[in-house]
């Protein structure tokens, strides 16, 4: 695959993801004035010129900080673009399984981590953009004297969280507006009808009303994911980073390349990649996108994730659907698939079946009795990458109880 991709690769890349979507069943998808978003993270092989979904999610929720589960049982984020991740960090799990035991793998041995095939490319397709700051974009039809990028230029010194806003006018009224909330130790939204409603390149938490969630937004994630890789502290202990080329959005949702670009590269002049990838618009809608008969976000979210035996699952609040009546008693191996205990779960029964990889990382170490949270913190490469990411290109982060001290037992 070219570095840059044709609109007839685009498109064929979305009609794959939305054919794969309409072929689930009916359970969890929107009711008919109900709406929902769709992402996919998709597999392109350069030797065999091929292309295929890995890994699917739909949805719109978050639960509250108060409603978060110190059993790793319960997801905290149930939009499209997480769910559609951490089913592809089970398919990553597969294949390095396939891996160490010498069958066909997207990875392949070296003398210290695994490694992904130079044949091998991922792409992540979502129907709409990121809620969060990369959704803060013109409108259509504005006349602009200078990128939207540069609207609000935010000036942050690594140990402070209050900004300097140096506004350069343009000609331009009004902007697309993100739902999504600045945290709250951080400069806020002036909500000064027009274009100055927002402040530009700010971590946020998701949109919401009530309870407050501690999820940040999807662009924060997504920005993320493009500058550490995509697989996560579990598997950097494994594998090494694995990352996303392309990025796909739908049609007939407003779009703006220079926000995406803003808000995923480029919030610090300081803070380059050398692995940017690169966006574009499909000229496909997603048929359940929000739109005038359809103002209702669907309550239920799904995972379907394309593994030797393909896993769906229906969420609804964070758990498996049908597993949510009030006051009932819920074992954490009946969580979701995707959830932090069966990835943690995975992860254990992963270097158990595999000595060789188990003593590679941990040597003579136990590792039946650490706790999650503890576990991650052994990856210690990913830490210092995210903690530079974090002073360097955020600035500020939500902060989280460390609550996930839970532990796995492995039969």
């Amino acid at each position: 695959m070219p570095d840059n991709l044709s609109s007839v690769c685009v498109d064929n890349i979305v009609e794959k993801c939305l054919k794969t979507y309409e072929q689930l069943p009916k359970k969890g998808k929107p009711a008919d004035d109900e709406w929902t978003v769709l992402s996919c993270i998709v597999k392109y092989e350069t030797e065999h010129d091929t292309i295929e979904v890995l890994s699917l999610g739909t949805g719109s929720k978050c639960i509250g900080a108060t409603k978060m589960s110190p059993l790793g049982d319960l997801l905290n984020d149930s939009h499209a673009e997480v769910f559609a991740r951490r089913g592809f960090i089970h398919y990553l799990f597969q294949n390095i399984e396939k891996a160490t035991n010498n069958l066909d793998s997207i990875f392949i041995k070296t003398d210290s981590k695994l490694k992904l095939k130079d044949s091998i490319e991922f792409i992540f397709y979502s129907s709409q953009l990121p809620c969060g700051d990369a959704s803060i974009i013109p409108k259509n039809g504005e006349e602009q004297e200078d990128h939207f990028g540069d609207l609000i230029k935010v000036k942050r010194k690594a140990d402070e969280s209050n900004c300097v806003r140096d506004t350069k006018r343009l000609k331009l009224s009004d902007i697309h507006r993100t739902g999504a909330k600045c945290l709250s130790n951080a400069e806020q939204d002036l909500k000064i009808p027009g274009k100055d409603y927002h402040v530009l390149g700010q971590v946020r938490t998701k949109p919401g009303r009530g309870d407050r969630t501690l999820s940040v937004s999807c662009s924060d994630k997504i920005a993320r994911w493009v500058h550490l890789g995509i697989h996560g502290a579990l598997l950097d202990l494994i594998c090494e980073p694995v990352y996303i080329k392309h990025f796909i959005f739908g049609a007939s949702v407003p779009y703006c390349e220079e926000s995406l670009n803003r808000a995923i590269l480029k919030r610090s002049n300081e803070f380059n990649n050398t692995r940017a990838p690169k966006f574009y618009q499909s000229s496909i809608t997603f048929s359940d996108i929000k739109s005038e008969g359809k103002y209702r976000p669907a309550p239920g979210s799904i995972v379907w994730i394309n593994l030797t035996n393909p896993i769906l699952e229906v969420a609804v609040q964070g758990r498996k659907l049908g597993l949510t009546k009030k006051g009932k008693s819920i074992s954490p191996d009946a969580s979701l698939i995707i959830s932090k205990y069966n990835i943690y779960k995975i992860f254990l029964k992963l270097l158990n079946r595999n000595k060789e990889l188990k003593v590679s990382i941990f040597g003579d170490e136990s590792i039946e009795n650490i706790p999650y949270n503890k576990m991650k913190i052994k990856s210690k490469q990913y830490r210092d990458r995210w903690e530079n990411l974090k002073e360097n290109f955020f600035r500020i982060w939500t902060v989280k109880a460390d609550m996930w001290d839970f532990c796995v037992k492995i039969l």
